[in-house]
């Protein structure tokens, strides 16, 4: 019973989240690894991170980049993906979705892509901001409630 229990402790995705969690902040020390303030869990910022750092190492020139990937490649985004879909084939979950036109997502989400590197910041990110009162996050938080809605809108006309 025990043993059961303990098992179903180990395979929660709290449980895991907490792991990583801790082994991040552990890895901050340990790498001398200093993100900027706010800077949290963002496939977008971290993506472009990603790319900023292949090109300073690959490529002549010098796009600018965080400092915490100006040395190191920030591996978030390839983590996120790839441990979202080993989880999914372990979990028996992992199907692919046939969307109903590809490219109107496609494209529907590289607008959100650019529209979030445009504001400089994630929502979660923007969020942080605001607590710290800066006056642009406010602007842009107000941008990205409109932006939901109209998409919210949009997808509700698309889908009658």
């Amino acid at each position: 019973m025990k043993e059961k229990r303990f098992n179903k402790i180990l395979s929660s995705t709290i449980f895991f989240g907490v792991v990583v969690g801790v082994l991040a902040v552990l890895a901050q020390p340990l790498f001398k690894i200093q993100p900027p303030q706010a800077y949290g869990i963002c496939t977008v910022c971290h993506s472009k991170d990603l790319l900023s750092w292949f090109v300073n190492s690959f490529l002549p020139f010098r796009p600018e980049t965080a400092e915490v990937s100006a040395n190191r490649p920030l591996l978030t985004t390839v983590g996120i993906f790839a441990g979202a879909i080993i989880s999914s084939k372990l979990s028996g979950e992992y199907k692919l979705i046939k969307s109903e036109n590809f490219f109107i997502m496609f494209f529907l989400g590289l607008i959100v892509s650019i529209l979030s590197l445009l504001i400089l910041s994630c929502p979660a990110r923007l969020v942080l901001r605001f607590a710290f009162s800066d006056p642009f996050a406010f602007l842009s938080l107000i941008g990205l409630f409109s932006g939901i809605a109209i998409g919210v809108v949009f997808l509700k006309w698309r889908s009658r």
